[in-house]
């Protein structure tokens, strides 16, 4: 694609900087992986090609080959591996108060959730509209058509797609991390779930009661605190003593174990093998 009078577009007002974009393109090497850490905005990511592993946690892990588009929300840690060729993603941003089209609001999906709904993330194939959108953004982009009110337009044009091709129910499980009556505590409690690990702790943090701060969680997550964040820790150290270069000691002590024979028998009951053969091992 020729993007004609290239210097008009690169030095208008409204050409989209790296705050004010939409849509952004990002490749990812063979074999090369990336993390995103607690990032502030939600993301769809279209698979534009290449095949990548998404790595939602140690035990948490989804192969998907060009063609599928996932969700990402705010304040979530992955990392993205690429599993073959160079794998090209197109990003598109959006928060949860966007519409799908004028007369139908996103939020409007959550009467289509399910009562069971589990704390997994959906992807879904390209149907022939995305299909098409998504090759004409990532050209258009690659030439350097960069304009905020292209990229407004692309994206209310993106979820009239959206919305035409899937049935509700398909769009509400996809969007389910982002939808809910209680996002605003979903968000504390994926910003600070790292650093607190004691549900006592956590709900002084919140200024709660342990008893609401408990009811509250399992209407978010559908899973008690004690045994959500019991989890977490679980993957955590599992990922540091796999991972990372930090001894034993230290870990201890970054999970705040009593003593180090406490930090051998957690590991022992929730990997059933020590620290060191996990080590060793790399699993």
């Amino acid at each position: 694609m020729t993007l004609h009078s290239v210097n008009e577009h690169f030095g208008c007002n409204n050409y989209a900087t790296d705050e004010t974009s939409l849509f952004f393109l990002r490749d990812v090497k063979p074999g090369e992986t990336i993390m995103r850490n607690y990032l502030d905005f939600t993301l769809l990511v279209f698979l534009y090609s290449g095949d990548v592993e998404i790595d939602y946690g140690i035990d948490s892990k989804l192969h998907l080959k060009a063609g599928n588009v996932f969700l990402l929300p705010k304040n979530f840690e992955i990392k993205v591996t690429s599993s073959g060729d160079v794998a090209r993603v197109l990003l598109c941003k959006f928060t949860s108060d966007i519409k799908m089209c004028s007369m139908y609001s996103l939020k409007q999906l959550e009467k289509n959730l399910p009562d069971n709904l589990d704390n997994r993330l959906f992807s879904l194939p390209f149907d022939d509209r995305i299909k098409s959108f998504v090759d004409l953004t990532v050209l258009a982009l690659s030439a350097g058509l960069s304009c905020i009110h292209y990229h407004q337009i692309k994206r209310e044009e993106l979820f009239m797609y959206l919305r035409a091709g899937y049935t509700k129910e398909e769009l509400a499980m996809f969007f389910s991390p982002v939808l809910g009556k209680d996002l605003d505590f979903k968000d504390f409690v994926l910003t600070h779930y790292k650093q607190i690990f004691d549900v006592r702790e956590f709900a002084q943090k919140a200024n709660m009661s342990q008893s609401t701060f408990n009811r509250r969680f399992k209407e978010s997550f559908n899973d008690t605190a004690l045994k959500w964040l019991l989890a977490r820790k679980s993957e955590s150290i599992l990922n540091d003593i796999v991972k990372s270069d930090l001894t034993f000691a230290e870990i201890s002590e970054k999970y705040r174990f009593s003593s180090p024979s406490y930090f051998v028998t957690f590991c022992k009951k929730h990997y059933g093998k020590t620290a060191a053969k996990l080590r060793k091992e790399g699993i």
